[in-house]
């Protein structure tokens, strides 16, 4: 509800300009005057940075034409207030006076507060400092494993300002958690508010979704229906940047509309995420393809960039240091030649990381599971069928690029073939749609997936053509009755998600076939195994299909089931790629001395007799041997400042705080009781159902509506696995709710309670200072001194407050000490809490 004219307020995200009263309201505008600190702010009216500043009983306040101080008793009918003082006042009369400086009267005049509510703050405060956790804490917010690499470079990069980063991790080992770390720390600590995540077209929808499934980030997908509706809302020439402060793009979008690029510097935005950087080019002496012109301008900007690129320095130098360019121009000037200072050993800025699989150490295996397909009348259908193709004649280049083409067609599937041949082709296409129906590899999958489908088990089917993956689906559906999950180019964005969605759900697709769309970005570790129907001849292809598998976080070896034909060019494939150690070992840093194998074989496919000779077959391993051997003793990698080291690991994982979870959840479940939320938990699970409903004490909290439900978990291993409830760490709306309300609410500000501590009786004034997320904890005793045992046992958890036994109450004039010890604080620091406190001996 927005806020009338003449209500009070305070500024939630600056609270140092005090309380304010609201003098205009200006259409969808709300002005506001702050007296202390004599500023006038505008805000937009749907803008949650407002809070209401209630008169409710006990309420401090002054009256404004005599100055004089009481507070509030009650709050007539007609809305105006009786005062302390005995007189009726009406709203418009009176000043609230700054809680802060309340407290101690509060707590003199005997007004107290909950006992639990100020054990709540308390361990509030436990919550927001452990947050931080020498740097870490920060981290741990995430639905996500906590890997040690990923801290590291989460850390480092955090530490720098502005944030400039490459992320060049190995395929599988988590770039995009170490971005989405980094955002999350820095959407956090305030240091940005505005984002832009640049994508490619079929990562933007999973981007949207894993910055909120994991973090609880609320973005917005920038497509053409959305720009349509800025534009139809706003007019035509409105800045949508202005609009979606954190937005989700595809790097496609921002090349087909130039404009888009000029409008989000205009905005300034303050991080920019770019994946798949590598996509952006920049030739010597060339200003850049569409891509890099599309995106050089917002990073031009010099504020956070974060670039995340599958391919390391060894495997594309100069595009690597072109992406340094873009972080550090001031480093890499136009006349510097990248290659001189490769060869110079020059360490690189630190701004780049690119962990190795080598680095972390203890990944499981890849476990090749060949299928040998027999001599059969389906390999001779099929050495019928390759043979024609190959003996097509190839008179020019163009000719030739369609003839390899028909070659890999005819070994992927019948159905890839004929969606090529022509209306004159009815020989060809007859044996072409002949082939599916003795298809051994069709076969066997059929006989397996119902096996897998009743041990529960999730199997990836990647295929190179669309009508590859129809034809399986629609075998599958028919001749096996198992439903499938599919994942191809011409789906939506969000119908891939959709697609994923419902792959990974127990009781959803226990098969999904994709083409090599699904090969970039996707994450299908929670799979038992990777089925290769047919084998591009591509090494590096290969390596982006077993990627999905072999990613951080697996705990069985990825199972890597490949067919291997008797004879012809799929035989020499899969040989040529058994020896290479493909289906063993990531190829990662070695694209470039793999690149030959893929014309080697064009050129077998082209030559209707030829085959791969062993000693082509030698050569071309031998060359991928030695190139190995070079990058795994390259000194490229020690260029990168302070790597990451498997060492490290016990170190990192020593300064997470472990109690952080459980903390986490008594504070939100003891403020959701405190508060009169609906609380359940049903028996022997870690899951528990949290409402706002209509018997809670609280219409709202920050970013929680009335009648807002929630069924999640405190634990992070439960939240891994179920993603479909919700979890509640830093960032999520009930728990940020919660932290919120307890900060601006007087709960548990003034309170007075007996402690066991020591060995002597005592009694004393206690004031708890909130500096960032870091407090104090001051204790004075009767004669003023001040108590660091007292402050040292109230900084303990658990707190083991408890109400004042009257029988034992040490005097009775409390409140006059609480007032002549209020004096000796210092006048220069404003409470957070106040307690009186009297202290019995610790029991034996």
């Amino acid at each position: 509800m927005s806020p009338r004219i003449g209500a009070y307020i305070t500024h939630r995200h600056n609270p140092e300009l005090g309380i304010g009263r609201v003098t205009a309201i200006e259409g969808r505008v709300i002005v506001v005057e702050f007296p202390r600190s004599r500023t006038t702010l505008r805000v937009a009216a749907g803008a949650d940075a407002l809070v209401p500043v209630d008169l409710d009983a006990g309420r401090p306040v002054r009256i404004i034409a005599t100055r004089q101080e009481t507070r509030v008793v009650a709050q007539r009918d007609d809305g105006s207030l009786e005062l302390a003082t005995g007189g009726i006042q009406p709203a418009h009369a009176l000043w609230p006076i700054e809680l802060e400086g309340a407290f101690l009267e509060r707590l003199a005049l005997g007004e107290l507060d909950a006992i639990e509510d100020f054990v709540t703050r308390m361990n509030i405060l436990h919550v927001l400092a452990l947050r931080e956790a020498d740097g870490l804490g920060s981290f741990l917010g995430g639905r996500v494993r906590l890997f040690p690499h990923q801290l590291h470079v989460a850390e480092r990069a955090s530490t720098a300002n502005p944030v400039r980063w490459l992320l060049a991790d190995e395929v599988g080992l988590g770039k995009t958690i170490e971005a989405a770390l980094i955002l999350n720390r820095l959407v956090h600590t305030g240091r940005v508010e505005r984002c832009l995540v640049v994508a490619p077209d079929a990562l933007t929808v999973q981007w949207l979704g894993e910055l909120w499934r994991k973090y609880h980030q609320v973005f917005t997908l920038l497509d053409s229906q959305r720009l349509g509706d800025v534009a139809r809302d706003f007019g035509a020439d409105f800045n949508p940047f202005e609009l979606h402060r954190r937005a989700v793009i595809a790097l496609e979008m921002l090349v087909e509309r130039p404009q888009l690029t000029d409008q989000a510097v205009a905005a300034g935005v303050d991080l920019l995420v770019v994946d798949e950087a590598q996509r952006l080019k920049r030739p010597p002496g060339h200003p850049g393809d569409s891509a890099w012109r599309a995106v050089a301008p917002i990073a031009n900007l010099g504020r956070h960039v974060l670039l995340l690129s599958a391919t390391p320095l060894e495997d594309d130098a100069h595009g690597f240091f072109r992406l340094l360019q873009l972080l550090r121009p001031e480093e890499f000037p136009e006349d510097q030649r990248f290659e001189d200072r490769l060869a110079r050993g020059t360490p690189l800025p630190a701004c780049t990381s690119s962990t190795r699989r080598t680095d972390i150490g203890g990944l499981p295996p890849r476990v090749g599971n060949p299928v040998d397909l027999d001599r059969s009348v389906s390999a001779d259908t099929h050495d019928a069928v390759e043979q024609l193709v190959r003996n097509a004649a190839a008179p020019n280049a163009a000719v030739e690029r369609k003839k390899i083409d028909r070659v890999r067609r005819a070994l992927a599937s019948g159905a890839a073939l004929a969606a090529v041949l022509g209306p004159t082709e009815g020989d060809l296409r007859k044996k072409a749609e002949a082939l599916d129906n003795t298809d051994a590899r069709l076969d066997w999958l059929l006989k397996q997936a119902p096996l897998w489908r009743r041990a529960h088990e999730k199997t990836l089917v990647f295929v190179a053509h669309r009508e590859t993956l129809e034809m399986l689906r629609t075998a599958l559906s028919n001749r096996a009755q198992i439903a499938t999950g599919v994942f191809h180019e011409e789906l939506t964005p969000a119908r891939r998600d959709t697609e994923v969605a419902r792959f990974r759900e127990p009781e959803g697709p226990s098969v999904l076939v994709s083409t090599e769309c699904g090969g970039e970005g996707r994450n299908f570790e929670f799979c038992r195994r990777l089925v290769l129907f047919d084998l591009p001849w591509k090494p590096s292809v290969v390596e982006q299909r077993i990627g999905r598998l072999d990613r951080i976080g697996r705990r069985i070896p990825v199972e890597i089931v490949y067919f291997r034909p008797p004879t012809g060019i799929g035989r020499d494939v899969v040989r040529l790629f058994e020896a290479l150690g493909i289906f063993r070992d990531p190829v990662a840093g070695l694209e470039p001395q793999l690149a030959h194998v893929e014309r080697a074989i064009e050129e077998i496919a082209i030559d209707p007799s030829a085959s791969l000779s062993d000693e082509r077959g030698a050569s071309l391993v031998a060359d991928a041997k030695a190139a190995r051997t070079r990058i795994q003793e390259a000194a490229y990698q020690q260029l990168h400042r302070d790597p990451y080291r498997a060492g490290m690991a016990a170190s990192i994982l020593g300064r997470v705080p472990a109690e952080l979870d459980a903390l986490n959840q008594q504070v939100v479940l003891d403020a959701c009781a405190s508060l009169g939320f609906t609380v359940a938990q049903p028996r022997g699970r870690r899951v528990f159902s949290l409402e706002l409903g209509s018997e809670a004490l609280v219409d709202s909290l920050p970013g929680v509506r009335n009648g807002s439900a929630y069924v999640g978990t405190f634990d992070r291993e439960e939240a891994v696995e179920n993603e479909a409830i919700d979890f509640f760490a830093s960032g999520h709306p009930l728990v940020e709710g919660v932290l919120a309300h307890y900060d601006e609410s007087h709960l548990g500000r003034a309170v007075r309670f007996e402690i066991e501590i020591g060995a002597e009786r005592g009694e004393g004034l206690v004031a708890i200072y909130k500096d960032g997320p870091a407090f104090e904890v001051v204790a004075l005793d009767a004669t003023g001194t001040r108590r660091p045992d007292w402050s040292t046992a109230l900084t303990r958890r658990p707190l083991l407050a408890r109400p004042v036994m009257r029988t034992l109450e040490p005097r009775a004039d409390w409140r006059e000490l609480v007032r002549r010890l209020s004096t000796k604080l210092d006048p220069a620091r404003s409470p957070h809490a106040v307690a009186s406190i009297v202290v019995r001996p610790a029991q034996p």
